[in-house]
């Protein structure tokens, strides 16, 4: 093998390992953040400044909870936190402030999950929610799953077909003629978007969380390379990733779905009550 072709060999297997286990999260997450905004505009316009509350009180405090959990977890020092505490004049709702030693590699790794922290533990809790009120939601692992083991990285389409097939497979699971009618459905729909609201990666997150990034690259292309030198692969690890990923992509589709459910749900009512109120068409985005 040429220099060249090694070069290329390790550059496009990093890369490609990368795509493939943090670009979902970060997709994910912006797409949310985005979802979120509206709702929130959709309930400010409406409702006031005030109205933003009936999705941000439980949402924002595990939101601020999440980055703070992996702060305490890497050791980066929290120098002040406010789980809930809304500044009309910024529009934030709540915050944590900390700082880390810019030399300290496990410092500089734990910018990645403090980032993501929300998007994680909301997942948990969301999950953990779906799967208590949500009768006969342990089907979906019978499908999460086989799309996960399909992801081979060939083609974005293949990545869309699974999540697409997967989002179908909640939909299918929550908002069923019987969920309608039971009282377990409805908690589950107001707490869930709630959550999902403030399952978001907003843009300072995503900064960031690229500040961390590098501390992922460095070993896997580490191992690559050693894999490559030996004449061997990596893609041998990768079945056992995709089961690991379908996991964490459903939790993540599962946001998805319950975000733009809220966003729907809150538009309308929101607009009616705008038209009722000022006669007037409230503006979705």
């Amino acid at each position: 093998m040429s220099a060249l072709l090694f070069i290329r060999d390790l550059v496009l297997a990093t890369f490609g390992q990368m795509v493939s286990l943090f670009a979902g999260v970060f997709v994910f997450g912006l797409i949310i953040n985005v979802l979120s905004q509206f709702t929130y505009k959709a309930l400010e316009k409406a409702f006031g400044s005030g109205g933003v509350y009936l999705a941000a009180w439980l949402g924002t405090p595990l939101h601020e909870l999440g980055h703070a959990l992996f702060c305490v977890i890497f050791r980066h020092k929290i120098e002040d936190i406010k789980f809930f505490k809304p500044d009309r004049v910024n529009g934030t709702l709540g915050y944590v402030y900390h700082t880390w030693n810019k030399k300290n590699p496990w410092h500089i790794l734990g910018n990645f999950f403090i980032g993501i922290g929300p998007i994680i533990l909301g997942c948990i809790v969301l999950f953990g929610l779906f799967y208590i009120l949500i009768p006969g939601s342990s089907q979906v692992w019978d499908v999460i799953p086989i799309q996960s083991t399909s992801l081979d990285g060939q083609s974005a389409r293949t990545y869309l077909d699974a999540w697409s097939n997967s989002a179908l497979a909640f939909i299918r699971l929550i908002f069923t003629t019987d969920n309608l009618a039971s009282w377990r459905f409805w908690i589950f729909l107001y707490l869930a978007i709630c959550l999902s609201a403030n399952i978001r990666l907003s843009w300072s997150d995503f900064k960031h969380t690229l500040s961390g990034l590098g501390c992922f690259i460095i070993p896997f292309f580490l191992f690559n390379l050693i894999m490559l030198l030996v004449s061997s692969g990596s893609e041998a690890l990768f079945p056992l990733a995709a089961a690991w990923l379908g996991a964490v992509y459903g939790m993540l589709i599962l946001a998805l779905v319950m975000s733009l459910t809220g966003f729907i749900l809150i538009y309308i009512i929101a607009a009616v009550y705008y038209q009722l109120r000022y006669r007037i068409f409230l503006k979705p985005f």
